[in-house]
């Protein structure tokens, strides 16, 4: 990353989720992690009746086959492992009339793992988790991610899901603006510590996690996260 990039970087994203990018880019997570997330509960009414414009470049699709999620894992960056995520719905923006993936999203059903940071989310029967949400740079400008949340909330409401929720860290500028934009409540914040196998875990608001220190990163703690519902 040239010293450029890492400049415009920090513009819009802050200098914290900079330098953060940067320290697990060169600090391996088996030597040391830290990790701070508000969760935020979208307002599914909201977003599945975005007024959009019509789009005739791109549309989005919920993907099934193996070769379609297999492409909107890479280009979603996907580090949540692959075994844990077998259920999970993906949603992708393709250029429109051809199978090229420009972005996405996925959403985790019944749980959630944080490997790295030994944090397992578990959700109840009606819980949707958003993860992982990605456009390229030569589909932003467009719309398409308001196109993109609007069809995926849509999705899931008429697959039964009642309760939409996902995380970002606080000193994420633009993901912070977005979530605060279309939530209907703050449920609570989840910070972990991670010293080498060792995992301190903190959390406060509706949430609940079953201990507060992880010895084995193959154990990781349970987040529950009160629904509204």
């Amino acid at each position: 990353m040239s010293i450029v990039n890492i400049y415009q970087k920090a513009r819009t994203q802050g200098f914290i989720r900079t330098f953060e990018l940067l320290f697990n880019c060169f600090v391996p997570a088996s030597l040391f992690r830290f990790s701070m997330g508000d969760i935020y509960e979208f307002d599914m009414d909201v977003l599945a009746n975005l007024q959009l414009k019509t789009n005739e470049e791109f549309e989005v699709r919920c993907v099934t086959s193996p070769s379609d999620r297999q492409q909107l894992r890479k280009i979603t960056w996907s580090t949540v492992p692959i075994e844990t995520t077998q259920n999970d719905i993906g949603y992708a923006v393709f250029k429109k009339g051809t199978d090229q993936i420009v972005g996405g999203l996925w959403a985790g059903i019944g749980t959630f793992l944080e490997e790295s940071l030994a944090i397992q989310f578990q959700f109840e029967s009606k819980q949707v988790w958003l993860y992982c949400a990605f456009i390229d740079k030569s589909a932003r400008g467009s719309g398409v991610y308001k196109q993109l949340i609007s069809f995926a909330i849509a999705d899931l409401q008429a697959r039964g899901y009642q309760q939409t929720l996902g995380i970002v860290q606080p000193w994420n500028k633009v993901s912070r603006r977005m979530h605060e934009k279309h939530s209907k409540r703050v449920c609570g914040r989840v910070s972990a510590i991670r010293v080498l196998s060792k995992v301190w875990i903190f959390e406060r608001g509706n949430l609940s996690v079953d201990r507060n220190v992880v010895n084995r990163i193959e154990d990781p703690a349970i987040v529950k996260i009160a629904t509204s519902i």
